[in-house]
Order: C-alpha cells, then sequence, then structure tokens
C-alpha cells in the first residue's frame, strides 16, 4: 500500500520518495501526492525528476501506480522528487466540491426522485453527472445555480476524514447537510471554489437527465 500523501494535504504539490518497483514505463513509490484515478475524479499528472507522468492508478491493495510518457533509469530502492500538475489538481479540486455542492441542492429542488447514476470529472475543466429522473426544468436548474454560488460565496470549511475502520474509505461534509462518501481532494474551504455555470448537457438515454457543472475561472 502507498501512502497516500495527497489526503494528509491536498494542498501538498512536491514530495520525495522511494522507488518500490519499475516496470518499463509504470513506477510504483512508497509514498505519492499524486492523486490516482477514481471515484469520478482523473488522475494527477506532473513530473516524477525530469520525466513526465501521464496518468495515475490504483489497485485493489491500493498500489499506486505512476504512468511516465518514457520510460526511464529509475531504480527500486531510489529516491525520486515528484511535482505534480499543481492548477490541474486545484482545478480539479474546487470542482470536485462543487459536484457536491449541485448535488445535495439538486435533491432539494426536484427530490427524492432524482438519484444519481453515474459521475465524472471529464477533465479539470468540466464535471458531468448523470441523474435517473424524468425531466430538469430549466428554471429550476438555473435556481439550483443561484443557490450554489450563493451558498460557495458565503463559504464555509469542507471536512474531509477517513474512515476509522477502513482508513482508504474517506468521507466530504458541509454544514448544513449529511456527510457524503468520496475520496477524492478538496479544498479547505467552499470560497476557494468560486462562481460556476450548471447547465444541461447532452441527455445520456430514456430515464436520465445530464447535468454540466463549470468553474468561471
Amino acid at each position: 500500500m502507498t501512502e497516500t500523501l495527497f489526503w494528509k494535504d491536498p494542498y501538498m504539490r512536491e514530495f520525495e520518495a522511494k522507488v518500490v518497483s519499475v516496470s518499463e514505463k509504470e513506477v510504483v513509490l512508497d509514498r505519492t501526492c499524486f492523486f490516482p484515478q477514481g471515484g469520478g475524479q482523473v488522475g494527477d499528472t506532473g513530473f516524477l525528476n525530469d520525466v513526465r507522468v501521464v496518468d495515475t492508478r490504483k489497485d485493489e491493495n491500493y498500489s499506486i501506480t505512476h504512468f511516465l510518457e518514457r520510460e526511464a533509469a529509475f531504480k527500486a530502492g531510489e529516491v525520486v522528487k515528484g511535482r505534480i500538475d499543481w492548477e490541474k489538481r486545484y482545478r480539479t479540486m474546487r470542482l470536485h466540491s462543487a459536484a457536491h455542492v449541485v448535488y445535495y441542492l439538486l435533491i432539494e429542488m426536484f427530490g427524492e426522485k432524482c438519484k444519481l447514476a453515474s459521475s465524472g470529472i471529464v477533465n479539470e475543466k468540466k464535471d458531468i453527472t448523470d441523474y435517473l429522473t424524468e425531466s430538469f426544468d430549466r428554471e429550476k436548474l438555473a435556481e439550483v445555480e443561484r443557490k450554489a454560488n450563493e451558498l460557495i460565496k458565503k463559504g464555509g470549511e469542507i471536512r474531509t476524514w477517513s474512515d476509522e475502520q477502513k482508513p482508504n474509505y474517506r468521507y466530504w461534509e458541509i454544514d448544513g447537510f449529511p456527510k457524503m462518501p468520496c475520496g477524492g481532494t478538496h479544498p479547505k474551504r467552499l470560497e476557494e471554489i468560486g462562481e460556476i455555470v450548471v447547465q444541461r448537457g447532452k441527455k445520456p438515454g430514456a430515464g436520465k437527465e445530464r447535468v454540466e457543472i463549470l468553474l468561471r475561472k
């Protein structure tokens, strides 16, 4: 299991770690602040020394693999320096928390018949979430956007923590709403998210509606 520095400090941009194993363009470290793809959040990119990391993934044991752009001369036991693409990560963090805020407001606006079907951050610019529901009234969706931006602007703490019994099982919570299971990375404050756009996306299929969330900046 790789030590997950991204949960201890989601704002960490650089770190040092020891190489555990190398296989062609794949490197496993003893610790990392590269977030691995999962829970709808894309894997981090960046650099290990001067070699570009193009993706990050985990296995069922939470061993995290860094996928490199090219083969590198890393050796087991060697200490390397890692650096994530911070601009991409920070936008992803903001977008991920924005998606949770919008989810709660959609349930509040459209009721329990509106159920989450799937969700995923396409890139650091857009989150796409599909809901099992008959239709979204455009005026009500605009009201969700207004309320979300009002809540974000007001600000408040975003709390994330690990389950005591299952340390890789995480939660996300803000005041006024129940906790939500989430293993992603998030900012510490709502106001860090900034203004968002909430819009209908292309209908994904019968009985489903798609909502797209974007950051204005």
